[in-house]
């Protein structure tokens, strides 16, 4: 199984709906792409400073699941709509569970 990690930094100047956005424009994916196993996604609880705003966290049954969810024209455009407006640092990791 692959465990996928996101965090994400929004810009200053992020509109207040931007998570809302981002939760909706998620829980869409997690209807449409069947290789999703697990999802779970949110915003910081603000306990500690300097932590990213957001971050998701997506399981797959294995390597191609996660890499048709990464190249999905859904996933695509969900980065591209509703991500990359907002963003100001993403990272990411991979791994093996």
């Amino acid at each position: 199984m692959i465990r996928h990690i996101a965090m994400l930094t929004l810009k200053p100047d992020a509109p207040d709906t931007a998570v809302q956005s981002l939760e909706e424009g998620l829980s869409l994916l997690g209807q449409t792409i069947t290789e999703i196993a697990a999802y779970t996604y949110g915003s910081d609880l603000g306990l500690r400073d300097g932590n990213y705003d957001f971050a998701v966290v997506a399981d797959f049954e294995n390597d191609e699941d996660f890499k048709i969810y990464a190249d999905h024209p859904d996933h695509q455009a969900f980065i591209q709509d509703r991500v990359a407006p907002i963003l100001e640092k993403r990272v990411s990791v991979q791994f093996e569970i």
